[in-house]
């Protein structure tokens, strides 16, 4: 296969004037533009304003326009800094996640630690059950920041009903309306919504649910009321 050398500098003459052309069309003030053809190390900027306007702020408006040019960057990631804990160690925070890319640099992050606190990223990268465990760490810094201690069952039973589904549901009326208990769903919230449906689909409710049975004034089957009693008779 042969390709011309001049075919070859036409294409980048080509590519080059485009870049030129797309500068000087991003703004009315900008006059000229000139670059590093060879090993794209420097760029300058000629910029043309009226003198009979009043005085410009040039650092400002730089700053803007340096803010809004890519030199490089992550999907997914808006802001990345680094953070130094009280044991020394320095950790890498970012606005954003993208797992994926994060794998590439492994060599010199600790992939095994990686967390974010983004509940679905974790279940569709590490599976439903490492998204509990989001779930109750994000809980525990909330009620933490208030200095509440929460015990660790009660966070450990909120998770595992958000995510006994196999897929994270939120603790509202909405994702109540996956559950097969009527009464449950009508003690949360909107009983007149789920009475109606309920109504109409013809539902059945076998009152196995705690909620349910506190409902209809029965012994919650759970805790000291999972068994009963019996007392020996002498005859």
């Amino acid at each position: 296969m042969y390709i011309s050398c001049d075919a070859v500098r036409a294409k980048y003459h080509l590519l080059d004037t485009n870049k030129l052309q797309s500068v000087l069309q991003s703004s009315a003030v900008v006059k000229d533009y000139k670059f590093d053809t060879k090993k794209e190390e420097w760029c300058e900027v000629t910029l043309q304003f009226n003198i009979l306007d009043s005085k410009i702020d040039l650092p400002s408006l730089i700053d803007l326009d340096i803010r809004k040019a890519v030199v490089h960057e992550v999907p997914g990631v808006t802001r990345c800094f680094l953070s130094t804990q009280k044991n020394g160690e320095v950790h890498l925070k970012t606005e954003g996640i993208n797992i994926l890319e994060v794998y590439k640099y492994s060599d010199f992050l600790d992939i095994s630690r990686l967390y974010s606190n983004d509940i679905h990223a974790m279940a569709e990268r590490y599976g439903i059950e490492a998204a509990g465990r989001v779930i109750i760490k994000e809980v525990q810094n909330v009620f933490g920041a208030y200095g509440i201690d929460v015990d660790y069952r009660h966070l450990s039973l909120l998770a595992d009903y958000m995510t006994f589904e196999g897929s994270y549901k939120p603790f509202n009326r909405v994702a109540m309306e996956t559950c097969s208990s009527p009464l449950q769903q009508m003690s949360f919230e909107t009983t007149m919504h789920f009475l109606v449906n309920a109504s109409i689909h013809g539902s059945h409710d076998s009152l196995k649910s705690p909620s349910a049975q506190l409902v209809t004034g029965r012994l919650v089957t759970c805790g000291t009321g999972s068994f009963e009693l019996m007392n020996r008779i002498t005859v």
